[in-house]
């Protein structure tokens, strides 16, 4: 009985299987109650796409659910990217332009995302995601994994 239960619920499987974008919304929401879930999602995704490769971010997107693998493709706001060439200073206030937030909150909205984010992939595919990010980065992408050191 327990295993038809599991397969009936909706869980992160870390291979994109069994969940939907409601689900990876409804994971960002409760970390996120003041923001709203698809616009932080986008801004982080957009952010992660200046950071990180081309082939990474297809990985990525390979591991989320087919519904919400558009928010990885290429960001409406930033085009023409400047992969890899972004200080944390520009990222924090593009993320924050992005969603017209306080840039003093991005690190919370980034913290969030992640934590919904690190649950939908695997573990080997957080680990290339985490070599990739700046080391002003890494922290936060760690932290989410654990649900420590959550910004206020």
């Amino acid at each position: 009985m327990s295993i038809q239960k599991q397969d009936a619920t909706q869980s992160w499987s870390g291979l994109g299987v069994g969940t939907d974008r409601k689900s990876f919304m409804d994971a960002v929401s409760a970390q996120l109650p003041d923001f709203v879930a698809e616009q932080a999602a986008e801004a982080v995704f957009c952010g992660l796409a200046e950071l990180l490769s081309d082939g990474l971010m297809r990985q990525l997107r390979e591991q989320l659910p087919e519904d919400l693998r558009g928010l990885v493709d290429a960001c409406p706001r930033h085009p023409d990217g400047t992969r890899g060439k972004v200080d944390r200073d520009d990222f924090y206030l593009q993320v924050a332009n992005h969603l017209n937030a306080e840039p003093e909150n991005v690190r919370l909205v980034l913290h969030g995302v992640f934590a919904a984010l690190r649950e939908q992939v695997t573990e080997q595919e957080a680990d290339k995601i985490e070599s990739q990010l700046p080391r002003w980065l890494q922290g936060t992408w760690s932290a989410s994994r654990l649900g420590i050191d959550r910004p206020s």
